[in-house]
């Protein structure tokens, strides 16, 4: 008994010791929960005070922002750098706020309005002189539209006009087109007659053409224009090799005058018109009816002109004159200069006539003088004229040659010309440069230096007697020569 009664003191004595343990817990912890309330109150006082203020800049902010140009919505850096990019674009503006910048564009705004009322006042003033202007055209354009009115209502009777006219010239055309086809259906006909009868009018014509062919030889026979240039005049009889003379067949009885030069070929030579020629002479004196003396003009060593040697010149036959004309540009020297007058003077020297030439100086320049006829025996050619020469030439060289054909005139080369008649150049022309000829510089003996023999010889270096003369008073030298 005794012991629970222990038990319940000391559980006694352990409850109130936790009470009053309880107590003072719940004192202490009821006091700081007072303590906390009031700093609740106080701070959410002050959390309104600021949410209060934080309202009023966040309002502020969007003010700014909404001044700037930006959305309100925009976190500061984006607004800094949208402010950083307008002030480097305003016209270089760096002052780094955006007050200096508006007045500065105000500024120029201001002077861009006054520059504006400037320029709109001129406007207006040249508003007022366009309008003056268009008020001085109005009867101007009245009068176009007058006349433009009436151009289109002429046009209108034009076309009309044409229209009719085209109709008709329809009609007519294919009445014309029935008449060609029946003009064509004709002629088809006519055409197959006129076939036949040109077939019989070619026969008849080359039949005309054999006539008159026939009667050109003879009237070659008649004039002498039949004899050829390869025909032999005469022949050397003697030659004097020393002093270049020689000795020819021909002579008064022949009509043989002086001054005439013969071009040289061999005995054996069949074709006189080669141009490898022994030499050339010229008549020097008459001595009798078949005799003649002439000189040596030139000649090889190597191949001297001997006794039997064939002459034979194209400006000169027996009993007769030649005829002759000249067309085209003359130079027988080389010197790229007219040789008209020269080739005239040989030609007259040899007995020689020249019936029409090509003037190549003075009034008549270019044009023909004199003309061809039935008695020309050759029409020499020089060089022809090109188209980019004076037409003039042109035309004349040209004439000539037609003329000439019409008579069935011989046409000869100036180098056949010469070649016949044994010409030789006595003043060569060496050139220089382009164009040069080699035999001009080649190396000759010195001059009366012996040349050196070869080791043989032939018979014309053997002597020999002139002939003898055939007229009194005229006699050949008696003496023998040679010629080296």
């Amino acid at each position: 008994m005794a012991r629970e009664n222990q038990g319940l003191q000391i559980a006694l004595i352990v409850f109130v010791g936790i009470t009053i343990v309880l107590g003072v817990t719940t004192y202490l912890g009821f006091q700081k929960y007072n303590d906390a309330a009031t700093k609740v109150v106080a701070l959410t006082t002050d959390n309104g005070k600021l949410s209060t203020e934080n309202s009023t800049r966040n309002d502020e902010i969007a003010k700014l922002k909404k001044h700037i140009g930006v959305p309100a919505t925009d976190a500061i850096e984006s607004v800094d750098k949208t402010v950083a990019e307008g002030l480097k674009n305003g016209a270089g503006f760096t002052e780094g706020s955006l007050l200096p910048l508006l007045g500065k564009m105000k500024k120029t705004i201001d002077e861009r309005s006054a520059a504006l009322d400037d320029v709109k006042k001129d406007l207006q003033k040249l508003k007022d002189q366009y309008e003056v202007r268009e008020d001085a055209k109005a009867p101007q354009l009245k009068k176009f539209d007058e006349e433009r009115a009436k151009a289109t209502k002429d046009k209108e009777t034009e076309q009309a006009k044409y229209q009719n006219e085209r109709s008709r010239l329809n009609d007519e055309g294919a009445k014309l087109q029935e008449g060609v086809q029946k003009i064509r259906t004709e002629a088809k006909g006519e055409k197959e007659t006129i076939a036949a009868e040109l077939s019989k009018a070619k026969t008849l014509n080359k039949k005309l053409a054999d006539l008159v062919d026939e009667q050109a030889r003879v009237i070659d026979h008649l004039t002498g224009r039949e004899q050829k240039l390869d025909a032999v005049n005469g022949k050397v009889v003697a030659t004097n090799q020393r002093d270049g003379t020689v000795w020819i067949n021909l002579g008064r009885a022949d009509s043989l005058v002086r001054q005439v030069t013969f071009a040289v070929y061999p005995a054996a030579m069949t074709n006189i018109t080669l141009k490898d020629k022994k030499g050339s002479i010229e008549v020097t004196q008459i001595l009798g009816d078949h005799l003649a003396e002439a000189r040596v003009l030139d000649d090889r060593a190597s191949n001297p002109i001997v006794s039997g040697d064939k002459i034979n010149t194209v400006l000169w036959s027996p009993g007769q004159q030649r005829h002759f004309a000249l067309a085209g540009f003359f130079d027988i020297d080389g010197d790229g200069r007219s040789d008209l007058a020269t080739v005239m003077n040989l030609i007259k020297a040899n007995g020689g006539v020249v019936d029409a030439y090509i003037a190549d100086n003075g009034r008549d320049k270019n044009k023909v003088q004199g003309e061809i006829t039935v008695n020309t025996n050759y029409l020499v050619l020089g060089q022809a004229p090109t188209e980019k020469g004076d037409p003039g030439q042109l035309t004349s060289f040209s004439k000539m040659r037609t003329d000439a054909d019409k008579l069935r005139t011989p046409r000869m080369q100036l180098g056949d010309l010469l070649q016949g008649m044994g010409w030789r150049n006595l003043s060569p022309v060496v050139r220089y440069g382009h164009g040069i000829n080699p035999n001009d510089f080649r190396a000759k003996p010195a001059e009366g230096e012996m040349r050196q023999s070869t080791g043989g010889h032939t018979s014309a270096f053997e002597k020999r007697e002139p002939p003898a003369s055939q007229s009194p008073g005229n006699t050949a030298p008696s003496r023998s020569y040679y010629r080296f």
